[in-house]
């Protein structure tokens, strides 16, 4: 008795076994309705935030007084990261410099920034090295750069700055390297360069003053006072910029202007307080 009740048992069970396979596999996919959906969110783009890069629309700032503080103040963030950029870079360099010893690694260091810095001429790690290489591993006053890019892109509402990212007037001489100025000369290929955003622009100029021959005395005026302890500012180092600009003195002579009449000198002498001191020894 027992054992037929065991088969009859087992043939239910057998049953309903065969039932459930059956509606398992007559419902609808769902396991393939979720992973699809996986997919859609993978693929689909992340939401774009805006950039720093995106540079504002200083135009639109009636107020004088406003105006001049946003473009300071948009100003002064890549100033001061590309600065600070240079300050480790010196530092790195400083650090090198107190080694007796070096590496093969730390002199091929040496030297390829060097070459970075167009010292082309130098190929022995030496003390002329050092000192012509920390003549143009440098900060640039934030008075002076700020200033300059006021003076140069009309306070971020020039075409050049709107079109081309650029802030500080440069140019370029590569056909296509960037955009054709207004009343261009004719026989002239002079280009006011392109950059791929404004810190881009930022560290260019700053690159710029710290190595073109045209900016030496600069250069020298900065690393004298580096060597006094003293704090290297705006208004000094723009005795330097003759060059910059077919105004001459009438354009340095402006930025200094500025620097004082918008009370920027303390960006100088605050910031370097405490720098000077651990960098010149």
């Amino acid at each position: 008795m027992n054992s037929r009740t065991d088969v009859y048992f087992l043939a239910l069970l057998a049953g309903a076994m065969s039932f459930s396979s059956w509606y398992n596999l007559s419902k609808p996919p769902l396991e393939k309705k979720v992973e699809e959906k996986t997919v859609q969110v993978k693929t689909s783009e992340p939401e774009k935030k805006p950039a720093l890069s995106d540079i504002p629309d200083f135009a639109s700032i009636l107020d004088v007084k406003k105006k001049k503080a946003s473009f300071f103040g948009y100003m002064k963030i890549m100033v001061d990261e590309e600065n600070d950029r240079l300050e480790q870079l010196r530092e790195q360099i400083l650090q090198v410099q107190q080694v007796e010893d070096r590496s093969e690694q730390n002199n091929a260091w040496l030297l390829k920034t060097a070459r970075s810095y167009r010292l082309k001429n130098l190929d022995k790690v030496d003390d002329r090295l050092f000192e012509a290489l920390l003549n143009r591993v440098d900060q640039i006053p934030a008075s002076l750069a700020l200033v300059q890019a006021a003076n140069e892109s009309a306070w971020g509402t020039s075409r050049f700055a709107r079109e081309a990212n650029n802030l500080y007037g440069q140019w370029c001489f590569t056909q296509g390297c960037g955009v054709i100025p207004e009343g261009r000369p004719e026989g002239r290929t002079y280009e006011v360069r392109r950059f791929s955003s404004p810190e881009a622009s930022v560290r260019s100029y700053m690159f710029n003053l710290n190595t073109s021959h045209h900016y030496a005395a600069l250069r020298e005026m900065r690393a004298g006072k580096r060597m006094m302890g003293e704090a290297v500012t705006g208004p000094m180092l723009a005795q330097g910029l003759y060059s910059y600009s077919i105004r001459g003195v009438a354009y340095v002579e402006e930025l200094v202007a500025m620097i004082n009449g918008n009370n920027l000198l303390k960006y100088d002498l605050f910031e370097q307080e405490s720098d000077y001191p651990a960098t010149v020894q």
